[in-house]
């Protein structure tokens, strides 16, 4: 059993102004080792540091980056350079053949794609002639899975959770009666965009997320990682080429290798079913 949070636009800085710095943030400092620069490990919990450009100049960007996570297959380079925020019709026909929630379906795997979407998201994504689907998104629907409707009991808020602790729990749960659940979390990259004031509350709401799914003791394993920076360079709203974490707690934290950049992390997913 293993749950995939997919946090976007969640980078790694030494900066002293950084929020990655400034806040106590507990659970998250306990099990990177204070935002480590370098990988670590310790019972139970698997921490890497993994580079975001993939090869390429610029600023790395989310369709590309997010279909790498989920293919293994360097997006970046398929396409001569960093795509986003959706992915285009290369990069959909590679989420079709390669990502994992296709794979998993393949496998027979219990899958569950875990985000909420407000109603009127749903059909504004339905009536577009253009893809508004993220690559996550986009590979649930490959899978032949349905994109849920906030409320639904399948589902967890993606973002902005009044009761922190409480998603981190449901998302646990969640994760006991499947065999991979994936939950696309979006609020730090909305907020170091549109509102960086706020961010503040958003990383507060992630670690407060994670001491949830902590307590809440499951046997399944969480894997946390992103696509690249942003929110931790809030005096700006441009994605960064910090490298991003990885975070792997619970049973399966002792298999993780060593990682060098987010093409390594979906053939260790399929290696562990």
């Amino acid at each position: 059993m293993l749950a995939f949070l997919f946090v976007d636009g969640l980078g790694l800085s030494a900066d002293p102004r950084s929020p990655l710095r400034q806040l106590e943030l507990p659970t998250l400092r306990a099990l990177t080792g204070d935002f480590s620069p370098a990988a670590r490990n310790a019972p139970g919990v698997a921490y890497r540091v993994l580079d975001a450009n993939l090869g390429f100049e610029g600023l790395p960007q989310s369709a590309t980056g997010q279909t790498t996570l989920l293919t293994g297959t360097n997006a970046s380079a398929l396409l001569g350079h960093h795509q986003g925020p959706h992915p285009g019709r290369r990069l959909q026909e590679l989420l079709r053949e390669q990502s994992l929630q296709v794979w998993a379906a393949r496998q027979g795997l219990r899958l569950l794609h875990a985000n909420g979407y407000r109603q009127e998201y749903l059909e504004r994504l339905r009536a577009s002639r253009r893809n508004l689907f993220s690559a996550f998104a986009f590979a649930a629907v490959a899978a032949g899975l349905e994109l849920l409707p906030l409320g639904d009991p399948r589902t967890v808020p993606p973002a902005f959770w009044p009761d922190p602790e409480r998603s981190g729990e449901r998302f646990a749960a969640m994760a006991q009666g499947h065999d991979l659940v994936l939950l696309e979390n979006w609020s730090l990259d909305y907020s170091a965009h549109r509102e960086p004031e706020r961010l503040s509350e958003r990383f507060t709401e992630l670690d407060r997320f994670v001491r949830g799914w902590l307590e809440a003791g499951p046997e399944a394993t969480l894997l946390l990682t992103a696509d690249h920076g942003n929110a931790e360079e809030p005096w700006h709203s441009s994605h960064t080429r910090n490298p991003v974490p990885l975070l792997v707690v619970g049973p399966k934290a002792s298999t993780v290798p060593p990682m060098g950049s987010l093409v390594d992390v979906a053939p260790w997913v399929r290696g562990q079913f």
